[in-house]
């Protein structure tokens, strides 16, 4: 059984990969970004971005483009970083741009929808005498706490009352001459009790704080059940042994030898295999990256080509269980990827706004972006869906979820209500020398407008995903619980008759909204 890591897999877009911070020692001049030298004409980009300055809205990016000679700023209503200066072709080769108008100009990067509305001039915290010019504590918690005023909309849903009293706090403690050690410990501070997975602060390659909460999570239950036991010691031999357990339990509901695993290094981030003599069919996937063992941008393709090969396995059955309750999220192109499969026509699966405060002092949000989802022309499943989801199912796999939720096949949600991090991650770099912020910025809804930040997808049938095992322990519940809502209990010695929900329209499914 896959043993998940629930802190590298995570779901980013917006510029992510092409902000670059120069380096140098603390409390120096931030150093001018290299020159750039244009391509010649007969290397130019396919696709131009258009002249001028565009603003990311909600994001608080500011791209000025004079040429072929692109400056990319990073800006809050009172503070603004240049991050560096690139080229149209090396900006093209991360983004797609989709559209242009007199407004704006609508991009792709990967499979997240970005966009850009066009300004007579620079966001006036980027003004010449306004840039943040020096590495220095000071500006870098500025920075971080305006980052967090303009963009971040979470506080109150996450029990965050008392953002002021915090910002006082941390603004009295930090001078010119605070370390990098004690800014850290300033940060942890600020931000401890978010409870949320896509806020981070990183300090080069060794350091990685989220304020995220384990209550819930997998660690969490075996913490407790470790501490009510004497045979083990130690306890990442305790999780292996709950873990071997628990997939020698989900291994025994198989058909013998079906069991067959692929992608990633250790070729086990998809496992299928089939139930009752080939009538259910099992997925399991504990990623939306790392599909495959070579460079990333591979794993898209490595998953289509999973997915060919494992529905071709799977053809014969007459339903599927796919389990994301291990899932710790990745890149949203690999959820679609996924997604696509189970798909009959193109349909809108989720949007996404923010909140600005372009040409104002009132928060407002930006104008509503849909994402949609088309079927694929390979191998494809029309038969009854049931997914496995819970408190560790995170990011990319909940959107996994929103896909789901959406499409016109019959689909029923058993577990627990997911991990609610659905927003993408906003990185910020930062005034300190290696020092970056990420914050979730977008307020993410379901094809019916409803959104789950915080409080996690929710089920149609509630089963307890994660509990202590231990040798008298036979059974999962949410795979008994999957089998009976698809009309197979009887495979698995449960009577009760199938639910409702394995064949309603999608659409018809609409909960209460989040808080």
């Amino acid at each position: 059984m896959f043993l998940p890591n629930i802190k590298t897999s995570k779901f980013m877009l917006s510029l992510t990969a092409l902000l670059v911070f120069g380096c140098g020692d603390n409390n120096s001049k931030v150093p001018n970004p290299e020159p750039v030298v244009p391509p010649s004409e007969e290397n130019s980009p396919a696709s131009q971005f258009p002249e001028g300055v565009w603003v990311q809205l909600g994001f608080g990016r500011a791209i000025k483009v004079t040429g072929d000679i692109i400056d990319i700023y990073d800006y809050t209503r009172e503070t603004c970083l240049l991050e560096r200066n690139t080229t149209q072709r090396e900006l093209a080769s991360l983004l797609t741009v989709d559209s242009v108008d007199v407004d704006g100009f609508i991009a792709t990067e990967d499979a997240g929808i970005l966009a850009f509305s066009k300004r007579d001039s620079m966001p006036p915290a980027c003004l010449d005498n306004r840039l943040i010019t020096e590495y220095e504590p000071v500006s870098t918690l500025n920075h971080i706490i305006h980052n967090f005023n303009d963009y971040y909309p979470f506080f109150e849903l996450r029990g965050i009352l008392d953002w002021e009293e915090r910002v006082s706090t941390a603004r009295a403690q930090v001078h010119s001459l605070t370390t990098d050690e004690e800014l850290l410990t300033i940060l942890i501070t600020l931000l401890s009790g978010l409870n949320d997975g896509h806020v981070t602060i990183t300090a080069g390659d060794d350091f990685e704080y989220t304020p995220a909460s384990t209550d819930g999570t997998f660690i969490d239950i075996f913490e407790l059940g470790f501490i009510n036991q004497s045979e083990i010691i130690d306890f990442n031999d305790y999780l292996s042994s709950q873990f071997k357990i628990m997939g020698d339990i989900r291994d025994s509901y198989f058909d013998p030898d079906s069991l067959k695993m692929a992608g990633g290094e250790s070729q086990d981030v998809f496992q299928w295999a089939t139930i009752g003599n080939g009538v259910v069919g099992y997925l399991e996937v504990n990623g939306m990256a790392g599909i495959s063992p070579g460079m990333t941008e591979n794993d898209v393709t490595a998953t289509e080509e999973l997915m060919d090969s494992i529905l071709t396995d799977l053809a014969h059955t007459e339903a599927l269980i796919i389990n994301v309750m291990f899932n710790g999220g990745g890149d949203l192109a690999v959820a679609d990827a996924i997604a696509s499969r189970f798909s009959t026509e193109k349909v809108i699966v989720s949007a996404y706004e923010a909140i600005t405060y372009d040409d104002s002092l009132t928060p407002q949000r930006t104008p509503r972006i849909h994402r949609e989802l088309a079927p694929t022309e390979r191998v494809s499943y029309s038969r009854p869906i049931a997914t496995i989801s819970g408190p560790n199912t995170y990011s990319a796999a909940e959107h996994f979820l929103l896909s789901m939720r959406a499409l016109k096949h019959p689909v029923c949600f058993i577990g627990e209500p997911s991990d609610g991090i659905l927003s993408a991650i906003l990185d910020k770099q930062l005034p300190t020398e290696d020092v970056s912020l990420g914050l979730s910025n977008m307020i993410i809804y379901d094809h019916t407008g409803q959104s789950f930040e915080a409080v996690g997808v929710p089920v149609d049938i509630e089963s307890t995903t994660f509990e202590v095992v231990d040798s008298n322990s036979e059974r999962s519940g949410a795979i008994d619980a999957a089998m009976t809502a698809l009309g197979f209990g009887y495979l698995v010695n449960q009577s009760a008759p199938a639910a409702d929900c394995a064949f309603v329209d999608a659409r018809t499914r609409l909960e209460s909204s989040a808080p």
